[in-house]
């Protein structure tokens, strides 16, 4: 297929699902950009090799998930932004590189992505920590010269200035920031090295938009206008969802109470009329299985 026919492509509900229990960032995603996303994974899933490391096959929510969350990256750039990449290896343990683990490893042409570090990064939307968005930027800032030195566009690009001036104002900005103890929106792992700088950015900007439009606004704002997109919306429209969602709980909890308060009340009054004899032995054969189905009902039903 050719990739304007792969881009036409939708997921299956099964692998929709496999998004929607282990990602974070794709729950955020307005529709649309969900629609654009499955044709990219497709193309993605076509043209890139997975491989393994101490696993006996390459899993579909290993696939899935790792071609969704680099998708994300390139959903207004187009597929062309990773045409140099040819093979994702998946492995069981931490990588080793110099004496160190780590969660995984990028160039132009292939990445390594260490499993369990993956599936942290997705469940978490908001912890800074992302390694396959951090290893696929780095893919990104390689593209053009195969140099990791977080300026991912072209030297003949008219950007190339304006990303120059930035790195050099706000890396140091950044250092400052943590050696003073002050506020911050990226991670401290962008100061290991140059190269982290963008890939750490780039976390912040999908992970805590909000944090790093607030603290580093020139940066949220170059990420906006490289990768076309503005999560901002996103991480509002998650925060709102999240406040329905707990008003509903406290409805629901509230009635659920309310509920219970009138069992509470309907088993005193029996006890009541039995001390007073007004009703028999017989009466609570009847009275309390219906009494129990009535606290079962209360508690469980759904549309509250």
């Amino acid at each position: 297929m050719t990739r304007e026919e792969l881009l036409k492509q939708q997921l299956t509900d099964e692998q929709r699902k496999i998004l929607s229990d282990c990602s974070a960032l794709y729950n955020r995603l307005p529709s649309d950009l969900k629609t654009k996303l499955e044709g990219l994974m497709h193309v993605f899933l076509h043209e890139v090799t997975f491989d393994r490391e101490g696993f006996t096959e390459v899993t579909e929510e290993m696939r899935i998930c790792v071609a969704a969350e680099a998708c994300v990256l390139i959903l207004n750039r187009g597929y062309d932004s990773y045409s140099q990449l040819r093979r994702v290896t998946i492995s069981k343990d931490a990588l080793k590189r110099d004496g160190e683990e780590w969660g995984g490893w990028a160039g132009r042409h292939d990445v390594d992505l260490h499993w369990n570090a993956c599936l942290t990064g997705m469940k978490w939307g908001d912890d800074n920590y992302n390694i396959i968005l951090h290893e696929f930027a780095h893919v990104l800032d390689q593209a053009d010269d195969a140099q990791a030195q977080s300026i991912p566009v072209a030297e003949d690009s008219v950007d190339r200035p304006k990303w120059e001036e930035l790195f050099k104002r706000e890396y140091p900005r950044i250092k400052a920031a943590y050696k003073a103890g002050r506020a911050h929106a990226i991670r401290e792992y962008a100061l290991s090295d140059e190269a982290e700088f963008f890939t750490c950015a780039t976390e912040s900007f999908f992970e805590r938009p909000k944090e790093l439009k607030k603290y580093n606004p020139e940066i949220y704002d170059i990420l906006k206008d490289y990768y076309g997109l503005d999560p901002l919306p996103w991480s509002r429209a998650e925060e709102k969802r999240i406040e329905q969602k707990a008003q509903e709980w406290g409805k629901r909890r509230f009635i659920r109470l309310i509920w219970m308060g009138v069992s509470v009340t309907l088993m005193a009054v029996a006890m009541f009329l039995r001390a007073l004899e007004i009703v028999s032995d017989d009466f609570f054969i009847y009275f309390y299985p219906v009494w129990f189905l009535l606290i079962i009902w209360s508690q469980t039903k759904k549309s509250w």
